[in-house]
């Protein structure tokens, strides 16, 4: 047995020595190790040109955009009350609400209209007067000249001795007396413009005195100016009221209002898009006026377990900025047709109403961008792939972020150019890549 171990020794040692004679060889050759530099997997897309317009959102409070204060503008007794004046109630436009007692105010316009009645009885004198004077003036202003004629004629006579003097004395009287008539006559004609003008103002006078008796007739009965809610009511019968004494307060419910306030920076976004719209700025009056974009907005209630919304229109933006919270007021009018809502008769439909706090996006004039997913973003900047799969940081400007999609503005960018999605730690340029396109299904 010892022997048989022996015979293998030579054999593994001339084994030995032929594996290090190759390693040998081949270390005197040179040769390179290729280090294999690992790459980080990660979902991308690309940057695309979209037709797309800001959205700036606010919140803010409905309010009715007509409101009525009932005021008196009579005093009296509240003589009739509509049974359904109470608050809450809704009363068509027209109905009768209050009656102050009229007996005085007929008086007055009774008597107005008399005196007006006089008046006019007085000019209708002065028209027969202004005739009959006429008349007389153009009689005795022909009798004037035959007298005139016969003074002449008489003068002659007398100079031949025809007549006497004494005679030809009583003609030039009576010559005198018809230029008296006369005179007298044309002074009362030219009388008579003054004496109309006077009456006219009269009749303005008296005529104005009735309109008033008549319209203060008219607001002894207090009537619904709108399809609307009472919100507050003060009188009662058999209350005696005063002139300007506050009865009631109504709300018109079919014209709403929203005063949303919004960041003063999303709404220079709003206003810079509507600049680039040339109708527009070809519209503007000497008074800038955002209506005349025609902005659309979504009014949205939000509870616990839905969502309602409504559709409106931007009219106009506040003056004031609040200080305090950077923000300004966009106004937001809203229609809302209250017997269609209830006709529909739609359990997940809610009506708007006064008082609810809601939110308003306003859509502005769409416009060429650079856009990304939101999910791309990364602390304002975006994960470049270069040519070569290697991260590339790129610092973007924002504009806005509207449906999950952020247009973006930075030199240099250009539309296809790959970004990444996934978020990478840590992050440094140059970091190799290994990318896949994001899909939905992804």
């Amino acid at each position: 047995m010892k022997k048989s171990k022996l015979l293998w020794l030579p054999i593994g040692v001339a084994t030995g020595l032929g594996i290090m004679a190759i390693n040998n060889a081949i270390m005197k050759k040179d040769t390179v190790l290729e280090v294999i530099e690992p790459a980080q997997s990660v979902y991308v897309s690309q940057i695309q040109t979209q037709n797309i317009a800001p959205a700036v959102k606010g919140y803010g409070n409905v309010v009715a955009k007509n409101k009525w204060q009932g005021i008196t503008e009579v005093s009296g007794k509240v003589i009739y009350k509509n049974e359904r004046l109470q608050r809450g109630t809704f009363i068509n436009e027209g109905v009768e609400l209050l009656r102050i007692d009229p007996a005085s105010y007929q008086l007055n316009l009774i008597t107005a209209q008399a005196n007006l009645d006089n008046i006019n009885s007085e000019v209708e004198k002065l028209d027969i007067e202004e005739q009959r004077l006429t008349r007389s003036y153009q009689v005795e202003k022909k009798t004037l000249a035959l007298e005139e004629k016969e003074y002449q004629r008489n003068i002659k006579l007398n100079k031949k001795g025809t007549i006497s003097a004494s005679s030809l004395e009583q003609q030039e009287r009576v010559l005198y007396n018809t230029q008296l008539q006369l005179n007298d006559l044309k002074a009362q004609v030219n009388q008579l413009p003054a004496r109309k003008k006077a009456l006219q103002a009269q009749i303005a006078q008296g005529q104005s005195q009735v309109d008033q008796a008549r319209l203060d007739l008219e607001n002894t009965i207090i009537t619904m100016p709108f399809d609307g809610r009472i919100i507050d009511v003060s009188a009662e019968l058999q209350q005696f009221v005063s002139t300007g004494t506050s009865l009631m307060l109504a709300h018109d419910v079919s014209k709403l209002e929203v005063e949303a306030k919004m960041p003063t920076s999303q709404l220079s976004r709003l206003i810079h898009s509507l600049k680039q719209d040339q109708e527009i700025l070809d519209n503007l009056n000497a008074v800038p006026d955002i209506a005349i974009a025609n902005l659309t907005a979504q009014i949205t209630l939000r509870n616990s377990s839905s969502e309602t919304h409504w559709q409106g229109k931007v009219t106009r933006i506040l003056g004031e900025i609040d200080a305090r919270l950077g923000t300004a007021g966009l106004v937001v009018e809203a229609d809302f047709d209250f017997l269609e809502f209830i006709k529909r008769n739609d359990p997940t439909d809610s009506p708007i109403i006064s008082g609810m706090f809601v939110e308003v996006t306003v859509n502005g004039q769409a416009q060429q961008q650079l856009t990304v997913p939101l999910q791309a973003l990364h602390n304002n900047r975006l994960y470049l792939v270069d040519e070569e799969n290697r991260l590339q940081l790129q610092e973007v400007e924002v504009l806005f972020i509207r449906d999950q999609v952020a247009a973006i503005k930075a030199k240099g960018l250009e539309a296809g150019q790959q970004i990444v999605l996934s978020d990478i730690i840590p992050v440094a340029n140059g970091l190799k890549l290994a990318p896949t396109v994001w899909t939905e299904d992804k």
